[in-house]
């Protein structure tokens, strides 16, 4: 699996706006843009693509920007990679399994990549922005 650019932005940026609001004031591109380190026009299109999907709300004018549309725990990884980067599993994968049922190495290949990628989106599927943006637990840590 690959994740691109569009992806990788998106998610920071969505964890950006957990981590960073308060007192329901929308945060502004630029200054996601500027912590994150993201190209801010890049970051404006991105953002763009995110509320068409209803992920975020966003507002204009002075104080305008965005905030998330739903709660940090009900927003997971893959939604938000399927809407930015589209699906994980090429449909162009599932074809060519179709195409192969005399071929039993080409297509058991396909298969299992198929069973692979099917088991990333699951797990995907079950990471949400909340446990990207969870402090870390020091209880865990050990030291030497």
């Amino acid at each position: 699996m690959k994740v691109g650019s569009k992806g990788y932005y998106g998610l920071l940026a969505m964890a950006d706006l957990v981590q960073n609001y308060k007192g329901h004031q929308p945060i502004q591109v630029k200054e996601i843009a500027r912590r994150q380190k993201i190209p801010e026009e890049y970051l404006g299109q991105i953002m763009v693509l995110l509320k068409r999907a209803n992920l975020v709300h966003g507002t204009r004018g002075p104080g305008g920007g965005y905030y998330l549309a739903r709660p940090a725990d009900n927003i997971n990884v893959n939604e938000v990679l399927k809407i930015l980067e589209g699906p994980l599993i090429a449909a162009d994968l599932k074809s060519q399994r179709n195409r192969l049922l005399g071929s039993t190495v080409p297509r058991r290949l396909i298969e299992n990549w198929i069973k692979a990628m099917e088991a990333s989106e699951k797990i995907l599927e079950e990471v949400t922005l909340a446990d990207l943006c969870r402090p870390e637990d020091r209880a865990q840590m050990y030291y030497i």
